[in-house]
């Protein structure tokens, strides 16, 4: 087996075959492709944005909380040289002579408390660290909350504690996640003292959170929706503009496998005016030329289909033609043998007809001497007077023979039809007598006269009621010959019918071949019918033949007027010789040859 074979072997056997691939809609891949793509985008610029929005809010609030640690600065110097409310008059005393110790008498002119305006925005938390002391809450309204009011929770950052114990400190910001915290030394008085404070400042994201998140949501969903809208019109965008078109062409593709012509073409009304709609053109001239060439492949195919059948005719027509050659060519050597055998016997028949002429004249002399002297009224006149004519008919054959042999042709001549056939049938009643045979004649009363050759007539007449008498011998009780003469239009018909066995098919077609009998060798030549048919053509009628079980009729057309008779009475088929051979068989009352 070749490689192709083996391979394609386990594809056709009843093995497990490949899964095909389960079909994906072209849409719901655009759809996926196209809302990821968009959500990723969106996600993307989402995430610029609130990172943006997130930088841009935190650095407002780490400048608010620079204006707050600004203008903080001096109401908390104030506010640290003010006496300090408290519940127990003596801590108060206390608090404020140390006070005092500590950073001097303030000027009599300056207030002890003044109110603080803090910029608009975000509340920030302010604390005052002292050293050696609690720390204390700075309010929006100006005022130094004690340690018992608010106190700190936890730890002191490590920033403040490093600016408490001297270390010079540069204004820095912590920024944490949900806070800002802002560490800043306050700032010397007015008189040049050193407070030797440090304010921590602190304000919350979480608000700054919440309006990002906010924000991010409300354009999230702003973005989604404007998503979703473009997704939506480029989806019906590309619907329109790939997927109908794709759509067209699969239908038109499908009726195509179907052989659906009228709906394999996509109308020039759909197609549109892009790139698919060149796809779409270029299909349709490649399915037309195919159908063209499908066309008139199979228009050379009838047009090869004809010519074959038109060799095959001629190819059966030569070969009709060879065998009809064929047969024409043995037909012509059976000829050419059968007239090299009669041109013989022709010859032969001349100078025996030559020799046998003076004796026939003295067998004519001597039959007329003796029927003179027997008398008229003698019993054997009438037997005398027969041999007397047909001595002197014998001799009219014997020149006719040798008027042949001279291409003498015989002239017509006008007598009765009626008269010669019984004088013709006559001949034959003693020899059917003896067979016992009946010989009937049915013929007109008044003659029909006809224009012709009347020997060549008696000839044809004598062959046709010997053959048969012959051939009614051979049949079945009653043994009966009918002679019938008639006329119709302008032919006259003689009909010979015997009661015989009748003629086979197969030698029906052979009874006018010379040469051919069905009789033993010593009866018959095969001449008499092929004589017979050939006078028949001479004389410008046809000899036809019918036959049954029950017996044969030859029947004999001759037309009433013959204008002129060729020379050759036979027509090229025997040689006139055969017609002394068949006159003077019957004359002598041996029989024809029957049946051919």
């Amino acid at each position: 087996m070749p490689p192709a074979a083996e391979d394609a072997a386990p594809a056709s056997a009843s093995g497990p075959q490949p899964r095909r691939r389960e079909r994906r809609s072209l849409l719901s891949r655009l759809i996926t492709v196209l809302g990821l793509a968009f959500f990723v985008v969106e996600l993307v610029v989402l995430a610029v944005f609130t990172s943006f929005l997130w930088w841009s809010l935190r650095g407002e609030r780490e400048a608010h909380l620079s204006r707050w640690a600004a203008s903080v600065q001096e109401p908390v110097r104030r506010a640290l040289a003010a006496p300090v409310q408290s519940e127990s008059e003596d801590s108060l005393d206390a608090s404020v002579d140390a006070l005092l110790r500590q950073r001097g008498s303030p000027s009599p002119d300056a207030p002890l408390y003044a109110p603080f305006t803090p910029p608009a925005g975000a509340d920030v938390v302010v604390w005052v660290f002292l050293p050696e002391a609690e720390p204390r809450r700075f309010t929006r309204d100006g005022r130094l909350l004690g340690a018992g009011e608010v106190a700190w929770r936890g730890e002191v950052p490590a920033g403040v504690t490093a600016a408490l114990a001297g270390d010079p400190l540069v204004t820095a910001d912590r920024i944490e996640l949900d806070r800002i915290v802002r560490i800043e030394p306050l700032p010397p008085s007015d008189q040049g003292q050193r407070l030797g404070g440090v304010l921590y400042l602190e304000t919350s994201l979480v608000d700054v959170q919440q309006e990002v998140a906010s924000i991010a949501l409300v354009a999230f969903a702003t973005g989604a929706v404007a998503l979703l809208v473009t997704a939506l019109i480029t989806l019906g965008y590309l619907r329109r503009t790939l997927l109908v078109p794709l759509a067209r062409i699969i239908r038109a593709d499908n009726a195509a496998r179907r052989l659906d012509i009228e709906q394999a073409l996509i109308d020039e009304v759909d197609t549109p005016d892009d790139e698919v709609g060149e796809i779409i053109r270029s299909r349709n001239h490649l399915f037309q030329s195919l159908l063209q060439a499908q066309a008139e492949r199979e228009r050379k195919n009838a047009e090869l289909q004809r010519q074959r059948e038109e060799l095959a005719q001629w190819g059966r027509e030569l070969e009709q033609l060879v065998q009809d050659k064929t047969r024409a060519l043995l037909r012509a050597r059976e000829s050419l043998h059968s007239s090299e055998k009669l041109a013989a016997v022709g010859r032969l028949a001349a100078n025996v007809a030559h020799e046998i002429n003076n004796p026939l004249a003295s067998i004519a002399g001597y039959a007329e001497e003796l029927r003179d002297e027997l008398g008229d009224d003698h019993e054997l006149s009438d037997s005398l007077r027969t041999i007397e004519e047909q001595a002197f008919r014998c001799k009219d054959i014997l020149k006719r023979l040798l008027g042949l042999a001279r291409s003498e042709g015989a002239e017509p001549a006008r007598f009765s039809f009626s008269e010669a056939v019984r004088r013709t049938v006559a001949l034959s009643e003693h020899g059917a007598r003896k067979r016992g045979v009946a010989l009937v004649c049915e013929l007109p009363d008044e003659g029909l006269e006809l224009t012709s050759d009347e020997s060549s007539l008696q000839q044809v007449v004598l062959n046709l009621v010997e053959n048969a008498i012959d051939a009614a011998e051979q049949g079945e009780a009653p043994k009966r010959v009918e002679v019938t003469l008639f006329e119709r239009g302008g032919e006259v018909g003689l009909a010979v019918r015997d009661s015989g066995r009748g003629i086979p098919p197969e030698v029906q077609a052979r009874v006018f071949d010379p040469f051919y009998t069905t009789k033993p060798v010593g009866r018959g030549t095969g001449l008499g019918l092929a004589i017979c048919q050939s006078l028949s053509e001479h004389l410008g009628g046809r000899l036809e033949l019918t036959s049954e079980s029950g017996g044969t009729t030859f029947t004999l057309w001759v037309p009433r007027h013959l204008k002129s008779a060729p020379n050759d009475p036979l027509t090229g088929k025997v040689d006139g010789t055969a017609l002394v051979e068949a006159q003077l068989r019957g004359v002598s009352g041996d029989g024809a040859d029957p049946e051919g």
